[in-house]
């Protein structure tokens, strides 16, 4: 059981740190496509929700604020990219600029990276939980410091999109270095073990890039 445990636990720090690389990632990506953005004049009022959410969710992270935190920060800058590239997709003059396209193409495939790098993390964390709360194995699972981890379930986050945000998104030239995205978790898949996770719910982000 002990081995059991330290193999799950070696598992959920694994998928964490697949998380962590996928999320910063896509801060790492956005200031790109915010700037081509710019060049083509999109709406402030669509690029200043995402400069915010991009500085809340690099706040967050470099506060060591905690995992539900950094998913609502995260879940809103998953929204405020999804408004912007909806733009870029339906507006006629940027349908054929590359320089806004490529980086709006590299972006959604990150976040199809996030969704499956969330839905292994999950499944982490829900192996850990159910053994650490089953019977009589989790007695002996938290005797040797096993404990429930949280899983990665986004939180409605206020986001701060006032003159101030609208200003920088207008002035913006570098942005220093946010599926699913959304209000629910991922549905956690079986794990390759006589413990399995129980189906939950899906990662709630925007089927357009999720």
């Amino acid at each position: 059981m002990i081995r059991r445990l330290r193999r799950f636990e070696g598992n959920l720090t694994a998928s964490r740190g697949l998380l962590d690389v996928e999320l910063k990632r896509r801060c790492d990506q956005a200031p790109e496509l915010i700037a081509a953005a710019r060049a083509a004049a999109m709406p402030s009022e669509i690029l200043a929700p995402l400069v915010g959410a991009r500085s809340l969710a690099v706040a967050l992270r470099e506060q060591g604020m905690s995992l539900g935190e950094q998913a609502g920060s995260e879940n809103a800058l998953s929204v405020a990219l999804h408004r912007l590239m909806f733009e870029v997709e339906c507006n006629p003059n940027v349908k054929h600029d590359w320089a806004i396209q490529r980086p709006a193409l590299e972006l959604k495939v990150t976040e199809q990276r996030i969704i499956g790098a969330a839905r292994v993390y999950n499944d982490s964390a829900t192996a850990v939980n159910r053994l650490v709360r089953s019977v009589p194995a989790g007695v002996v699972a938290r005797l040797v410091g096993g404990q429930q981890v949280p899983l990665f379930e986004a939180t409605v986050v206020e986001l701060p999109i006032g003159p101030d945000v609208a200003a920088e998104a207008h002035a913006l030239h570098d942005v220093a270095p946010l599926a699913p995205l959304h209000d629910e978790v991922v549905s956690p898949a079986p794990l390759h073990d006589d413990t399995v996770a129980p189906s939950g719910r899906d990662a709630g982000v925007p089927g357009a890039l999720l």
